[in-house]
């Protein structure tokens, strides 16, 4: 454990603290982030009373097993280039983005067996670290008590009168705040879409796809054939719990344990996307390479964006693609109109109106319209 707060630790250190711009710890201290309590009902168990290490750190122990941690490190002052810095931090590959907590977050396992989650609000920057726990699920607990966490920090941070979108959106715009989902034109299909935006004006949208089809792999080479393309190259075995492709996919992947869901694909387009009914006419074909049977799941960073994988391969020649493509920047106001802006990036920015408080169009630079809301029962359309 004193390993993986030495990871962390590293990490805060280096994004730094400006006693020139203490919004929060005027107003909050590490202890003060989250509750005893809160953090009983994130694990399942009882904790004792944090213990303030220093300004910016608060420790609590388990009551049962006090080797069960959580670490609370506070950061005010987070000014634009250790903003840069950890939007440089969360686009590694073995990050995993979290949508819909502050304005942006991810996760981060130790390789002693520990998981953390840092996340920005405000000019705030908080880490919860979570040591290896013998029961219930690392990932749901830390991501649960991050959400209160950084409601807590909005509620600290309101700021009456903002107007501008360099601080926060403007009051016709607030309404646009929170996670929206909706169905979008994707190549050519309809994919289904998961879109966070903070009430400072970032965002963060996942389009995700499933393409099913059928499968030939043997002796180092692949094809997949489904409705809508052809993917091919080669392949090459590491063990049993991971291989590589080249080719049209440049991936590495790794075998996802059985009943485990993706630790880094949109888990609420993932489940939009499994309960989708389909049909695949398996001709007679060579077997797969039984190395290859499982679930796996890989990724991938561009310069503008990221994409995740998961991918089914059966013994009977069935493929199951799935690809999630995720882009981040602002909400940007041009007038009267608004539009989802990628900073530095190839991709056209989306036209965004809002015509109702839970209902929202995008607009793509072909004239296409998607509709948005704020229930994700939605997904069920695309």
């Amino acid at each position: 454990m004193r390993l993986l707060f030495l990871l962390i630790s590293a990490f805060t250190l280096s994004v730094g603290c400006s006693r020139s711009s203490d919004l929060v710890a005027s107003n909050l201290n590490a202890c003060l982030v989250v509750t005893e309590a809160e953090i009983e009902l994130a694990l399942g168990t009882p904790v004792m009373q944090g213990e303030r290490q220093n300004d910016q750190q608060c420790l609590y122990h388990g009551k049962k097993n006090p080797q069960e941690t959580v670490l609370v490190e506070l950061t005010p002052g987070t000014g634009g280039e250790k903003k840069s810095l950890f939007n440089s931090e969360r686009m590694k590959s073995d990050r995993t983005l979290i949508p819909g907590i502050g304005d942006g977050a991810f996760t981060f396992r130790s390789p002693v067996g520990g998981i953390q989650l840092t996340f920005m609000k405000g000019d705030a920057l908080v880490t919860l670290s979570l040591s290896p726990l013998k029961q219930g699920n690392p990932l749901d607990a830390v991501t649960n008590l991050a959400k209160v966490a950084a409601n807590r920090l909005t509620a600290r941070l309101a700021v009456p009168g903002q107007a501008s979108m360099g601080a926060g959106l403007t009051a016709s715009a607030s309404q646009s705040a929170g996670d929206w989902y909706g169905c979008l034109p994707v190549g050519m299909m309809f994919g289904k879409g998961h879109l966070t935006i903070t009430d400072r004006g970032e965002w963060t949208m996942t389009t995700a796809v499933l393409s099913p089809g059928t499968l030939v792999a043997d002796r180092g080479r692949w094809q997949v054939e489904s409705f809508q393309d052809i993917l091919h190259g080669t392949y090459q075995l590491s063990g049993k719990e991971s291989f590589s492709t080249t080719g049209i996919l440049s991936i590495n992947w790794e075998r996802l344990p059985k009943n485990q869901p993706p630790s880094r694909f949109d888990r609420t387009l993932f489940h939009a996307l499994t309960g989708m009914p389909h049909k695949i006419a398996v001709k007679r074909l060579p077997p797969v390479e039984p190395a290859l049977v499982g679930t796996w799941e890989g990724s991938a960073k561009f310069v503008d964006h990221q994409e995740e994988f998961v991918w089914t391969i059966t013994t009977g020649n069935l493929s199951q693609f799935y690809r999630a493509t995720l882009q981040s920047g602002r909400l940007e106001q041009d007038g009267d109109q608004y539009r989802l802006v990628v900073p530095q990036g190839k991709a056209p920015a989306l036209a965004v109106r809002f015509p109702s408080k839970d209902h929202m169009e995008l607009t793509d630079p072909s004239g296409t319209v998607s509709q948005w809301t704020k229930n994700e029962k939605i997904l069920s359309r695309c």
